[in-house]
């Protein structure tokens, strides 16, 4: 790693900037795991759910920014849990549709904000040609690290083992 010099200011503040965001975001994580027993990806999704009932995986990818599978695989684990309820769409039948059961609502009432909602509101009050220029930076920040082929998940998702994804049952649809 390169040395740090006094003409350098700029690589401190930011490593700091960087280091305060990822000790607030695991300690955040880790406070929802412990209090309320899901992960904070879980927490954001069902947050997402009781502001907004009956939208689809898509709708959830779309508002939460980040993949279908993302999306998918933390709602399969909220439906296990018994947090969030599929049913048909009453306007399309065809189309599934999410709600976050009682007990869904039950533990969000004693549940913590999502750190994302924090991050996002956090983002969102800085002037727009800020934030255009801090995602160009970061982009090329994890590009020149890189970082490029790192996948982007759903904050604070941990991957499913390959030995407990869901089997395909070879039939088609």
């Amino acid at each position: 790693m390169p040395r740090q010099n006094a003409k350098q200011p700029d690589i401190a503040r930011a490593l700091n900037a960087l280091r305060r965001m990822v000790r607030g975001l695991r300690s955040a994580a880790e406070a929802v795991e412990r209090d309320v027993n899901i992960s904070a990806a879980q927490l954001f999704v069902l947050r997402e759910l009781e502001q907004a009932p009956d939208q689809s995986v898509k709708d959830l990818a779309t508002v939460t920014m980040t993949t279908h599978s993302t999306v998918s695989q933390v709602v399969a684990q909220l439906i296990a849990k018994g947090l969030v309820i599929r049913t048909a769409d009453a306007v399309d039948g065809r189309r599934a549709v999410l709600r976050a059961s009682r007990a869904g609502a039950a533990l969000l009432r004693r549940a913590p904000r999502p750190i994302q909602e924090g991050i996002l509101l956090g983002f969102a009050r800085l002037p727009a040609a800020e934030r255009r220029s801090l995602a160009r930076g970061l982009e090329k920040w994890v590009a020149a690290s890189g970082l490029a082929g790192v996948p982007s998940s759903m904050l604070f998702e941990k991957p499913v083992p390959a030995n407990k994804k869901r089997r395909s049952s070879g039939r088609t649809r």
